[in-house]
């Protein structure tokens, strides 16, 4: 399991940017980007890929439908504990789309999803699962994945992966 480091991290240019903020707005189930750093979305922009990126999340990702109460969840979640210093940005993102934020914990705790409680000790990586990968896991893993992460090679589409829907018959 991978992840992929932000552009300038660990140098004086670089400036955090998460896809969740302490003080963000409770989240929009329709909001395509919700799950997706900022940082990852440039890079699909810059590469003139964003409307690959946004079918993917869309269509692949969210099945062609809002974000779930459990994902939602999780956002509110993550928010709470960045807003009580538990968690920070690691400076990374998730190599499959939608691409969410990683954080670290700097101490530990524990967060709540659709009743499921996830601790994690300081130094653990906390990052968002999207369905798909969901039903790779062999256990009922839910949203959240707590774990320490390795580098990963490159990004990649939920679109790509072999249980992918292909597209759920949306075009862009």
């Amino acid at each position: 399991m991978g992840d992929l480091l932000k552009a300038l991290f660990g140098t004086p240019e670089f400036r955090s940017r998460t896809d969740t903020l302490p003080d963000s707005p409770d989240p929009d189930p329709q909001d395509v980007w919700l799950f997706t750093d900022p940082d990852a979305l440039e890079v699909y922009a810059g590469g003139g890929e964003r409307r690959r990126l946004e079918q993917d999340v869309r269509f692949e990702v969210m099945r062609g439908g809002p974000w779930q109460s459990d994902e939602l969840e999780y956002k509110t979640e993550i928010r709470r504990l960045l807003r009580e210093g538990v968690i920070t940005d690691k400076g990374t993102y998730w190599f499959r789309s939608p691409h969410p934020t990683v954080y670290r914990a700097q101490r530990a705790d524990s967060l709540t999803v659709a009743g499921r409680i996830y601790p994690f000790r300081r130094g653990d990586e906390i990052v968002f699962q999207c369905r798909m990968e969901r039903d790779e896991a062999a256990a009922d893993a839910g949203p959240v994945l707590v774990d320490r992460l390795s580098r990963a090679p490159k990004p990649m589409l939920c679109g790509e992966m072999s249980s992918a829907m292909k597209g759920m018959g949306g075009g862009m």
